[in-house]
């Protein structure tokens, strides 16, 4: 389920972050394009802890691989 959903500006327009919550806690889905990039699971932090990921993401505080994972790795 998202909580919240948080989208880059200017040089960062093209990444989007959903802060999520499953049965064992808050999760982060990171996207670069409308393609999905990485889940990250932080299910020992709270809610807010998931949102500044979110929000650092779009930021460009850290970047991930940019390759876009598919069902063979």
């Amino acid at each position: 389920m998202i909580i919240s959903s948080y989208f880059g500006v200017e040089q960062y327009k093209d990444r989007i972050a959903h802060v999520c919550k499953d049965d064992k806690g808050f999760y982060v889905d990171l996207y670069f394009q409308d393609a999905w990039l990485e889940k990250r699971e932080l299910y020992d932090h709270s809610e807010r802890y998931a949102e500044d990921c979110a929000e650092n993401f779009v930021l460009g505080i850290f970047d991930v691989d940019r390759k876009v994972q598919t069902v063979d790795g």
